[in-house]
């Protein structure tokens, strides 16, 4: 106790000159105007930035007014994981730690406001006293993040319901009103979301460009419509009470959909560019591209989940995606699935630069049998080809064989052998055996094979 004391009197000593050349880093540091320490602080990871200010009193006060509060907690929640009885006593310190930085805090705005923790509806008084603080402060992006364990989405109706009061705006104009205009992106997982709240969200958030919604029970019919709108990103990711959503008349940049198989209807969305969607068991539900058609014509990025891959390829016909530029193939890996079906789908997109597949695991199995060559087809942009939870089956290995034979200008190959599993603590020595076999094997099966011109890495 008493060192830290006698640095903190040697910060406050600015007049006081050492007559020996070796500077005291704290003289240093005290040197330094508050805008830099500031902004040193606001770089530093939460813990980092709390125990500076234990380093003296300038520091103490000068950390309250870093521009960013980001709670990441992820250490904690990692630990959670393990031993979940231990969320007992970490969530109130977590909650303890938020309300004693966020009583402290100067600065008169903050760009950034992020919770990360295991939390439910039992906490709604702390964190509906966040949320107006963050909107107070003119908070940019606000993100509420508060899967169970930080991994899982939990029943909706034990998720923590975002308040409609900070969103009301009083009649007159100056106050409140002009606080919610500042937000541009809002992010909420596990956190209930109504049809009115959301109705709100979209029209008292006029600068709102970004908003995504994890797990939010109480959202039935979606819509967001008119030109007055300046929202570019919108993302609805397993939502299950969700029936519809309508889209129209917006400058809507990018869409992501993942859930079950709902009425979907686009229209007149001249600048949506990029889409990410999976419907239903099988990821093709509900005649997924009939539902994006209107934007088929001018979409450059493709994102698709797909879970069972082989009953569900066969029967589609693709669209020609005439303007795509990136391809990517998020597909459930069972056994030794042929992936070769997918090439129908490449074969759709002529202006494809970069084709990415990621495989998540359910059960790999390898088994011996001869490869499969799918018909012939020149792709003249195909530059990168990246496949995520490369195993080394026959089906990942005569996959990269098509588009070594297939694709002209073909200059990069990545293969990722990395178990993309859905989990936040795989068990951790038998994985890592599987992807040391897996590289080993992906070089075995693809040096060989890969042309001089074209770049092989694998991680």
């Amino acid at each position: 106790m008493r060192k830290r004391a006698r640095i903190a009197q040697n910060t406050g000593d600015h007049h006081h000159h050492h007559h020996h050349h070796d500077l005291n880093s704290n003289d240093f540091i005290s040197r330094m105007p508050d805008d830099i320490l500031i902004s040193i602080l606001s770089s530093l990871p939460l813990k980092e930035a709390t125990i500076t200010s234990n380093l003296s009193t300038r520091w103490r006060y000068l950390w309250c007014q870093t521009d960013g509060l980001d709670f990441d907690a992820n250490e904690k929640l990692d630990k959670i994981a393990t031993d979940p009885k231990s969320l007992i006593t970490e969530r109130p310190k977590y909650i303890n730690l938020v309300n004693r930085v966020t009583r402290q805090h100067k600065a008169p705005t903050i760009n950034l406001f992020r919770i990360s923790f295991d939390l439910d509806k039992r906490s709604k008084g702390a964190i509906d006293k966040w949320v107006d603080f963050a909107i107070s402060k003119r908070v940019q992006k606000l993100e509420l993040d508060l899967l169970e364990n930080g991994e899982t989405l939990r029943q909706p109706p034990k998720n923590y319901v975002f308040p409609i009061k900070c969103l009301n705006v009083p009649k007159l104009v100056y106050g409140k009103e002009t606080e919610l205009k500042f937000l541009k992106s809002l992010f909420l997982k596990c956190v209930n979301v109504s049809e009115e709240v959301f109705g709100k969200i979209l029209t008292n958030c006029w600068g709102l460009q970004q908003l995504s919604i994890h797990g939010s029970g109480d959202l039935v019919n979606v819509k967001i419509s008119g030109p007055s709108l300046v929202l570019k990103h919108f993302e609805i990711v397993f939502c299950f009470g969700v029936k519809s959503i309508e889209i129209k008349d917006v400058k809507l940049e990018s869409f992501s959909y993942l859930g079950p198989g709902i009425t979907m209807k686009l229209s007149n969305l001249p600048l949506l560019q990029e889409i990410s969607i999976g419907e239903g068991y099988s990821g093709f539900e509900n005649n997924v591209f009939g539902q994006i058609s209107c934007c088929i014509s001018h979409l450059q990025i493709l994102t698709l989940d797909i879970y069972s891959p082989e009953e569900n390829i066969k029967s589609l016909s693709f669209p020609e995606l005439p303007k795509l530029k990136q391809l990517i193939l998020k597909v459930g890996a069972w056994d030794d699935d042929s992936l070769l079906q997918f090439t129908s789908l490449v074969k759709a997109c002529p202006n494809l630069r970069r084709f990415v597949m990621q495989l998540i695991w359910m059960s790999p199995a390898r088994r011996r049998r001869k490869i499969r060559h799918a018909d012939k087809h020149p792709h003249r942009q195909l530059e990168v080809v990246e496949i995520m939870g490369y195993y080394g089956r026959t089906s990942d290995l005569e996959l990269l064989v098509y588009f070594i034979e297939n694709a002209i200008a073909l200059q990069k190959i990545m293969i990722d052998p990395r178990y993309q599993i859905l989990e936040r603590n795989p068990v951790g020595n038998q994985q890592f055996k599987k992807e040391k076999s897996a590289r080993s094997c992906a070089k075995k099966q693809l040096q060989p094979i890969t042309p001089h011109a074209v770049e092989l890495v694998i991680l």
